[in-house]
């Protein structure tokens, strides 16, 4: 970040896809940081140190939330569904399983839980390497994709046909900081701002006032604008976080599952809500579903404000979101 711009702020946050801000003469701050789901997530918390055991386990929170959620680690639940078919029926998978169904429902498979082919094809798992595969390679992988091959039957999530596996990623991020979140609150600290990689969730004030979210600009240095956020999350699915590029061409991690090839035209997609659950769920679709269904979408939604930054530069809100956000 450039000098001028720390030269004006007393703490600097710089995530995946924001940048959380306060000006000089604050409350001190708390700070929790570890890596975890293949990401730095920090907890800030105005206070003294009374407060840090409870931000521990706030991270334990989002770590339990990453072991559950893994499909790379033998004996998860998820892993053994994907290897093995075995049917889940931990409440907690069932539960964001089913919100992420009905977000794969709603925008006619731009999510889709089962895009694990794709995203191998392309070699976008840990300790894989990026490729760019074949037409055949991608026709293949596009074949064993399709969310309607998920059912939640009698409490089990079973799959109705073998080759269906499913990836929680799109999801789990916002999930955890909103359990991490959830568990603070439950235990008096009523302001604290948590950041999972990009996921932010601003909980309670800071120093009496909202806390200041900019939104990075994916293209450029600094912010497009600034929120004053309370008791709420924003969430970014940017094409800059997880990429490689060959011959000139930007391939990143954000797939359209009908083509089995990452979305294109959008940069980012930013959504806002009270619930950082609900928007990390919606956040990948959006991006995939493009500028207009993004904010045609927010409009039906009442639970969601939307910001799209298109791959040529241009920046769209939705219309409350052009009232809420301020300049730099």
């Amino acid at each position: 970040m450039k000098k001028t711009f720390i030269t004006l702020l007393v703490i600097l946050l710089v995530a995946a896809g924001f940048i959380a801000i306060r000006k000089f003469a604050q409350p001190p701050l708390q700070t929790r940081t570890r890596f975890i789901m293949d990401t730095v997530c920090t907890i800030k918390v105005p206070g003294g140190k009374e407060v840090i055991p409870m931000m521990d386990k706030a991270m334990d929170a989002m770590e339990a939330v990453e072991a559950k959620f893994t499909i790379h680690k033998e004996g998860a639940p998820l892993y053994e569904f994907n290897m093995t078919g075995k049917p889940v029926t931990d409440p907690e998978i069932l539960y964001l399983v089913k919100l992420g169904l009905d977000v794969c429902k709603q925008t006619n498979g731009a999510l889709d839980l089962t895009i694990v082919p794709v995203m191998k094809a392309w070699g976008f798992y840990k300790g894989e390497e990026n490729k760019v595969p074949s037409p055949v390679e991608i026709k293949e992988a596009v074949s064993k994709v399709d969310y309607r091959l998920l059912a939640i039957e009698n409490g089990k999530l079973v799959k109705k046909k073998p080759y269906i596996q499913i990836d929680m990623g799109s999801m789990a991020k916002g999930y955890a900081v909103q359990k991490a979140g959830d568990l603070l609150k439950a235990n008096g600290i009523k302001n604290a701002l948590i950041d999972g990689g990009g996921n932010i969730f601003a909980l309670g004030k800071y120093a009496g006032k909202p806390w200041k979210v900019g939104i990075k600009n994916p293209r450029g240095e600094g912010v497009i604008g600034v929120l004053d956020a309370e008791d709420m999350a924003i969430t970014t699915a940017g094409d800059y976080e997880r990429f490689f590029i060959r011959n000139g061409i930007r391939y990143h991690h954000i797939m359209d599952p009908k083509t089995g090839s990452p979305a294109r035209g959008v940069a980012c997609v930013t959504v806002i809500s009270p619930s950082s659950t609900i928007a990390d769920a919606w956040d990948t679709a959006l991006f995939v579903l493009g500028k207009d269904k993004a904010l045609k979408k927010a409009d039906e939604l009442k639970e969601i404000e939307v910001l799209v930054v298109t791959d040529d530069g241009h920046t769209f809100m939705s219309a409350q979101l052009k009232k809420d956000l301020t300049g730099k």
